[in-house]
């Protein structure tokens, strides 16, 4: 009989745990970042398990792509995305929707060069190639900007992944790579690389929200139980990754670095603050910089955007 007991409570223990598990499928740019983590540190803590979610985790390269993965149906939500992206894609007619703020200003963006090329500031960039991940990323917002901000001519170029671009920029086929930490923390403390320009050296993006997190808009018409359920998780993953050092652990798992350096990536370049995820702000900064930059044909004001924002958790 007690055999009987324990394999039905094993059994209940399972359904509950898992037949009954609601699947998501989540998009994360770039893997091993802090900020696109917090879904992977939520996950390895149980926090979206408790909530009843399966997620399905695939990573890309940012920008357009990761905005065609939602458009296409192959994921529900992605992460951590360029806002000007979306309100280009929005313009156009696309099936997205802003269900929260992912990152206020850009603390964690830098641009570097090689130590022994001579490029030390945003002045040394004319007619220097300037590395962003991919078109629509916020990565290309910055860099736009801040040739635009400092009247240089570069050339900014897409380099994809934060990888990839380190080896163009060591091997001399680009001259400035752009990377967030823990990338390059070790590399600017040898002396091998310096710094060359920051997201933050923008005055007017420091509180504008430069990245989002956003949805399949037909799949949150259909599933909006699901996404509101989602979006709790995460941000309660958002706060215990930032109250228990045991997110420092899984960080430096997933970005393949020492501790030390993940908590001072952590500490150094990802204030808490500017990772709030209730209010998008700046939008007329957003769209000034959508039609400068040629993201929109047009100027559009925050009533006709009004539509791509669908926050899910307002701020209590």
């Amino acid at each position: 009989m007690r055999k009987h007991f324990v394999l039905a409570a094993t059994l209940t223990t399972f359904l509950s745990g898992t037949a009954f598990a609601e699947t998501l499928k989540v998009a994360l740019p770039q893997k091993g970042n802090w900020d696109t983590g917090i879904v992977e540190f939520g996950v390895k803590a149980g926090i979206f398990k408790e909530a009843g979610l399966d997620i399905e985790i695939s990573y890309t390269a940012g920008g357009a792509a990761t905005v065609q993965a939602v458009i296409s149906g192959s994921v529900d939500v992605a992460m951590q995305t360029g806002l000007l992206g979306l309100i280009g894609a929005y313009a156009k007619g696309a099936p997205v929707r802003v269900i929260s703020s992912a990152m206020t200003g850009s603390p964690d963006i830098y641009w570097y060069a090689r130590a022994d090329k001579n490029i030390k500031s945003i002045k040394d960039a004319t007619d220097k190639t300037m590395s962003y991940s991919a078109a629509g990323s916020s990565s290309h917002l910055l860099a736009l900007s801040l040739l635009d901000q400092a009247k240089i001519k570069g050339k900014p170029t897409a380099t994809g992944g934060i990888p990839s671009t380190y080896t163009q920029v060591m091997s001399g086929q680009i001259d400035i790579g752009w990377a967030v930490p823990p990338f390059g923390v070790e590399d600017l403390k040898a002396g091998k690389i310096n710094i060359v320009a920051k997201g933050n050296d923008l005055e007017e993006i420091r509180d504008t929200t430069v990245r989002v997190n956003f949805a399949n808009a037909d799949s949150l018409k259909t599933k909006r139980a699901l996404f509101v359920k989602f979006s709790e998780a995460y941000i309660k993953s958002l706060e215990w990754s930032y109250a228990n050092d045991k997110a420092i652990d899984y960080f430096a798992e997933s970005a393949e670095v020492p501790r030390a350096v993940a908590l001072e990536s952590r500490n150094g370049f990802y204030p808490k603050e500017a990772m709030q995820p209730y209010d998008v702000r700046g939008l007329k900064v957003s769209l000034q910089q959508a039609v400068d930059f040629k993201f929109i044909p047009k100027p559009m004001d925050e009533k006709e955007i009004a539509g791509l924002f669908d926050i899910l958790v307002p701020k209590k």
